[in-house]
């Protein structure tokens, strides 16, 4: 297998989507892109490649390449629509092109080619892009701006609008986004993404951070990777030895909650601090979710932990899951 004179190794485009991938799970998104890069040279024609590589050009924030790669897979109608869509709409949002969103949006609508599942949110979408060209046009101050979307959007309003913070100055925004650190009634989700963006930013104040019944004070610089904190690992593990043979599937789901409640959570863990108490709690979770007939004292056996702690981790966990996105 040759290529301008360069001998190929059988399997080497496979191989380097492979790297790709792996960097790309690692959160090593440049790296990620550069094989993929790599591999799209060998074959242009590769729908995997395509969407791998424009996710891990917007990951790395590079935007620009990311639209275009994305213009050109929409052109071409490689992958699928919808998905690439919704990428390319992202990345509209962190360029600002608000007047592409809605030129976008208005077409998709007008064509009747919205699915139901898809409709709320590419109304939000549409919504808060034309307020900003709006508000473009008559601008308000800061601090009005932050009280019309914080103060009175809906929720995903108020993620868009905290997510696009992430490389913008937020000294003008600062005193509000720590105001809603602080308070117990903001949701915990948008508590958690305005942390990343302070992070992010290498914020080295102190703020405070109120969510459920849990209180205390960070330097966002000094935190850990939301999704890198040992002890959820430690859950993880438990549930594995679990339920890897036993049920996968349900194994799959339950990380996959767990990831969840992480945000929510953050920075804050798990009370008490024992990884098999919440590992057979989320057993216990499991097995309501399943409609399944078990027993708390069994599991709690099982797990070498006391029955009223279960009984009131799987309480907590009910309570998470509430304030999940997919339930705002």
């Amino acid at each position: 297998m040759k290529k301008d004179n360069i001998i190929l190794f059988p399997g080497l485009k496979k191989r380097l989507f492979q790297f790709g991938m792996e960097h790309l799970k690692d959160r090593q998104f440049e790296e990620a892109a550069h094989f993929f890069e790599q591999a799209r040279e060998i074959g242009h024609d590769d729908d995997e490649i395509d969407m791998a590589l424009a996710v891990a050009y917007y990951e790395s924030a590079d935007y620009q390449k990311a639209k275009e790669r994305t213009e050109d897979m929409l052109h071409k109608g490689i992958g699928d629509y919808y998905e690439n869509i919704d990428l390319y709409l992202m990345i509209l949002m962190q360029l600002n092109l608000h007047d592409q969103v809605v030129h976008t949006l208005e077409a998709l609508f007008e064509e009747q080619h919205v699915p139901l599942e898809k409709r709320e949110h590419y109304e939000t979408l549409l919504k808060f892009s034309k307020r900003a060209l709006t508000n473009k046009e008559n601008p308000l101050s800061s601090q009005e701006k932050v009280e019309s979307v914080l103060g009175k959007g809906d929720f995903r309003e108020q993620l868009i609008f905290i997510s696009g913070l992430g490389d913008k100055n937020i000294q003008p925004y600062l005193a509000s986004l720590v105001n809603l650190l602080k308070d117990s009634q903001v949701h915990p989700f948008l508590q958690t993404a305005t942390l990343n963006v302070l992070m992010e930013h290498k914020v080295q104040t102190p703020v405070q951070v109120r969510k459920f019944d849990y209180e205390g004070n960070f330097i966002p610089s000094e935190l850990p990777d939301v999704m890198e904190i040992p002890f959820y690992q430690s859950v993880i593990a438990k549930l594995n030895e679990e339920l890897e043979n036993e049920n996968p599937i349900l194994l799959d789901q339950l990380k996959e909650m767990i990831l969840r409640h992480q945000f929510l959570l953050f920075p804050f863990e798990f009370k008490p601090n024992n990884a098999a108490l919440w590992a057979a709690a989320y057993r216990g979770f499991g097995h309501e979710m399943y409609g399944e007939n078990w027993s708390n004292e069994k599991t709690a056996k099982k797990f070498q932990v006391e029955p009223i702690e279960l009984e009131q981790a799987i309480s907590f966990i009910f309570d998470l899951e509430q304030h999940s996105p997919s339930t705002v």
